[in-house]
Formats: C-alpha cells, structure tokens, sequence
C-alpha cells in the first residue's frame, strides 16, 4: 500500500500531534503505512536557515520524496496555519510534493476556523505542486479525546476526520491502481 508523509504542523506533545495520531491509526487500518515528521523537534537554527546538510531534515526530505501522499496538519493562529509549518513548507525544494496526494487538517479552538482549511491549507498544498489536494477537515480542540490506548475524536470532529480519512485512502489506492495499470 500507499506510504504516507505525516507533517505535524504544531508544538509536540500538543493537539495537532493528537489528531495526527488519530488520522494516522486510520490510515494504517486501510493498510498504509505512515511517518510522522515533526519540524518542532528539528534544530532550531537548521529548519529556519533551510538547511538541508542537517540530518533531521535530510530525513524528513527524503521521506517526502519517497511518500505517495502527504498529511498537513496545523494548529490555526490567527486564522492562518503555523509559522512552524510555514517556515517547513518554505525549506522544500521545488517540486518536493509534486504529483502527491494532500489530506490537509487543521486544528483549532473556535468554529469560526472551520473554512481555514480551504482559505489557507488548500492554497499553499495547491501552489507546493501536490497533484490532487482532498478535502480537508477542522478539528475542534474540544473534540480531541485522549485514551489509555490512543486518541480519539468526537462529535463533528469525528465524522469529519473518518469521511476525509476514507476520501483520502481511497484516492491513495486509486493512484496506485493507475500507476501499476500504466506500468503493465
């Protein structure tokens, strides 16, 4: 199956590393493989100067380059995405997520951030070259449920991360049925 890329856009621990989580056990139940990269706990002093030489970043570089999807989570501030996520998303070369597949999500404290996905996500996945960008979802912080045994959502939260989840993993399989078709 697919390997998908999991940038979490926010402080780690915190909610959007949560809802990550989260949308990561799904995707793995339809039997996708995802990592986790996480620009908080790149060097400081590497990530801001867009240093690739830097192991950290090599990394993520590379995973991105390998990944067939990408999920781009971020907390929201001040109706816009991180900056942590805005300075990772500036270090990429051109074409690093050219012909991926996009699941944006976005974590928040209010409703009234629930069309940040699609005014500030969307465009910049869009412009970042990923060949189809699926619906998005906002995650009330609210809904975010913590367990003895993983993360949970709940009420809209929850029915809109599992019909994204589902959109996205089934565009994943799809990509790779055309691949394979194209390479017979």
């Amino acid at each position: 199956m697919a390997l998908v890329a999991a940038v979490i856009g926010g402080p780690v621990p915190g909610p959007t590393a949560h809802v990550v989580e989260h949308v990561a056990e799904r995707l793995e139940l339809k039997g996708h493989t995802t990592v986790r990269i996480s620009p908080a706990e790149m060097p400081p002093a590497a990530l801001l100067g867009a240093d690739s030489s830097d192991p950290q970043i090599r990394s993520a570089l590379e995973i991105l380059e390998q990944a067939d999807g990408v999920v781009v989570a971020t907390p929201i501030f001040q109706s816009a995405y991180s900056g942590l996520l805005k300075t990772f998303l500036d270090l990429l070369p051109p074409g690093a997520l050219a012909g991926k597949t996009a699941l944006p999500i976005a974590n928040g404290g209010s409703r009234g951030h629930l069309l940040t996905v699609d005014y500030t996500l969307r465009p910049v996945l869009t412009a970042a070259g990923c060949s189809q960008v699926g619906n998005g979802a906002f995650v009330l912080d609210t809904d975010i449920v913590l367990h003895s045994c993983g993360v949970g959502l709940k009420g809209e939260s929850e029915v809109r991360v599992a019909a994204v989840c589902r959109e996205f993993a089934h565009s994943l399989t799809e990509t790779e049925r055309r691949q394979r078709l194209e390479i017979d």
